[in-house]
């Protein structure tokens, strides 16, 4: 089951983004900011979800606001790995909205 829905929000993530097939999503991290709704949704993702170390991902996932997402990117930057924001913070103007199911 985990593996069926780790190749769904794969695809999702090929969708949303464009990014091409070619490019493969085989290790995702979840990562969040300290806020209760993005650490709720992060035990949440974690769960349903196989998840690695930011260090061995192929995409992340930042939960959280705009700030949290700036923060990501400067923190990761040199990995050339892409990240893939979900608004759980107050503005989320650089975010996706975030949904439990789809």
């Amino acid at each position: 089951m985990v593996v069926k829905r780790q190749k769904c929000i794969i695809r999702q993530l090929w969708e949303v983004i464009g990014i091409s097939k070619s490019m493969r999503f085989e290790n995702v991290s979840i990562v969040s900011d300290t806020h209760a709704d993005a650490r709720d949704a992060a035990i949440f993702l974690k769960k349903s979800y196989k998840t690695v170390d930011p260090k061995d991902a192929d995409v992340i996932v930042a939960l959280g606001g705009d700030g949290f997402m700036l923060s990501i990117m400067h923190k990761y930057i040199e990995e050339n790995i892409p990240i893939y924001g979900m608004n759980l913070g107050t503005v989320g103007f650089l975010m996706n909205e975030y949904k439990e199911n789809g």
